[in-house]
């Protein structure tokens, strides 16, 4: 096992003061272990790495072999013994593309758990990409910047386009270098092979880039890394954490001009890096080209920092990094499918306000405020596909688009309040709700219950309603009503809504006009 040590670990570290990551890659397996402080700041202090592919079986035969698992336990034995030497009780393992895809690969996170007492956890590609977000945002400043981020592993790359610091959109690609490495071992025209692989990841840049010249792009990962020290090495940039698109084709050239043996011999390459290098900067050069950038920045941080700062975050502060992107990516998705913005704003601040004057005496949570927001601003994204059939057509969307931060329970929850916003109620004939655990049912009664309040107040689209106020006894809720005009299409609309929000709260709805001392929506 190697081992990098930024600052020698001594006895002047009591128990508790070190905390751990440990990442399963694809080419690989590391280890970080880190102090922290009392505001839950990170600093790496010593990082391991077991050179276990478990992506050649994983890619190729679709199965982990019993020398692979052999080895991948052994990694793990010595992981265990460390966390143990260093009295390390906190920590987090996780695991990405090559176990997602072996066969047998919770097989192998069972036998690990079992052996070493390591609970190991399949995290997706968009968790993997927010968690590198997360830590390259804690090393550069995103802030006023338009930046395109890449990961780099060996079974996959995460690609995200963020605007100051928050994350426009994001999406993981099976390209990553030990999948390339065995497509070069098999392809008879592996430069044809490459193009046609990319081309997905260069249709995501194109249409999601506006017209916003980038700042830069960001890589992380063990080959970006490698790039920028051989980039300094070879007299191809001043520093080790840039260097220019010129700079990265001349590597590109040089690298391909030397044998697998010459990379390891010449250049000082481990041996399982010098295979796949080529590959790896091969799509960094063309997403720089696609793209348009100049310049890659490679900072010292990556997968390891992000599990480490995601470990240190209490459930309010990872709740609020993941809030910002979350509504920043929604703003993204509704420009994408030309949502009519000012209406939607318009049901979001409605929902938003009666979800506050409720989320007391029903227990609504701040996740739950979360979903029914972008539910209120995405609600008619699907009238890109069907205008009859949208409550569909945006339950199926929500579940195809990238959302960093939301778990795949969360996503359904989201997907089955956009599909009831109008139209039939929630049924356990409808096998996407039948799934649900009756908590979640529960949830998508009451937030889709608001959403088709909201949008049945604006039925005409002309913003008449702008105060209300909510009030619950214990037989009744009380809606009422102020605004321009009589207000009796509205009255009238939200009545229509009556049934079903008894069958969400459990109360029936009562809803009249002029308030005294109304909440104002246009606050």
């Amino acid at each position: 096992m190697e081992i990098r040590r930024l600052v020698e670990i001594t006895n002047n570290f009591e128990e508790g003061a070190l905390i751990a990551a440990i990442d399963v890659g694809s080419n690989a397996m590391r280890m970080g272990i880190a102090t922290f402080d009392a505001t839950g700041n990170t600093q790496m202090i010593q990082r391991y790495r077991a050179p276990v592919r478990l992506g050649h079986d994983a890619f190729t035969t679709g199965k982990l072999s019993e020398q692979t698992m052999d080895n991948a336990l052994e990694a793990f034995h010595e992981f265990r013994g460390l966390l143990d030497q260093h009295h390390i009780t906190k920590y987090k393992a996780i695991a990405t593309s090559a176990m997602r895809d072996a066969s047998n690969g919770k097989t192998l996170i069972a036998k690990i758990l079992q052996e070493t007492n390591i609970e190991l956890s399949l995290i997706s590609g968009e968790e993997e990409a927010r968690l590198v977000q997360y830590a390259i945002s804690q090393r550069l400043d995103l802030s006023e910047k338009y930046a395109l981020l890449i990961d780099m592993g060996g079974g996959s790359v995460e690609i995200s386009l963020t605007r100051n610091g928050k994350v426009l959109t994001a999406q993981s690609f099976q390209i990553g270098t030990v999948r390339l490495l065995e497509m070069q071992n098999q392809a008879e025209d592996f430069a044809l092979a490459f193009q046609e692989r990319f081309l997905d990841i260069a249709q995501v840049i194109k249409r999601n880039m506006s017209k916003g010249k980038l700042d830069f792009c960001v890589a992380t990962g063990g080959n970006a890394a490698a790039i920028g020290e051989l980039a300094v090495q070879l007299g191809l940039s001043e520093t080790a954490d840039s260097i220019s698109r010129t700079g990265l084709g001349e590597l590109i050239t040089l690298l391909n001009e030397k044998t697998f043996e010459e990379r390891i011999s010449e250049l000082g390459l481990r041996p399982d890096r010098a295979d796949v290098i080529v590959p790896a900067a091969m799509v960094f050069h063309q997403i720089m080209k696609v793209a348009k950038a100049k310049t890659m920045m490679m900072p010292d941080s990556g997968l390891l920092d992000g599990i480490l700062l995601d470990l240190m975050d209490s459930k309010e502060e990872m709740f609020q990094t993941q809030y910002g992107n979350l509504i920043a990516m929604g703003q993204s998705i509704a420009k994408k499918f030309h949502v009519d913005r000012k209406y939607a704003e318009w049901v979001n601040q409605m929902a938003l306000l009666m979800f506050d004057l409720l989320s007391v005496k029903f227990a609504l949570t701040t996740l739950d405020k979360l979903l029914l927001q972008l539910a209120a601003s995405l609600h008619e994204m699907g009238m890109y596909i069907n205008v009859r059939s949208h409550h569909h057509q945006a339950a199926y969307l929500i579940t195809a688009v990238p959302m960093l931060g939301l778990s795949d329970r969360d996503k359904q929850v989201l997907s089955q309040v956009l599909r009831y916003q109008r139209k039939a109620a929630p049924s356990e004939d409808h096998a996407d709700f039948a799934s649900l655990s009756p908590s979640d049912k529960k949830k998508v009664w009451q937030l889709s219950a608001l959403l088709r309040l909201a949008i049945a107040l604006n039925r005409e689209r002309r913003n008449r309603v702008s105060k209300l106020r909510l009030e619950v006894d214990k037989k009744c809720v009380h809606l009422m009503l102020n605004g321009a005009g009589e207000l009796l299409l509205e009255r009238w609309a939200a009545m229509q809504t009556a049934d079903y929000f008894e069958k969400a709260f459990d109360l029936p709805l009562q809803v009249g006009f002029n308030p005294s001392n109304p909440e104002d929506i246009t606050k």
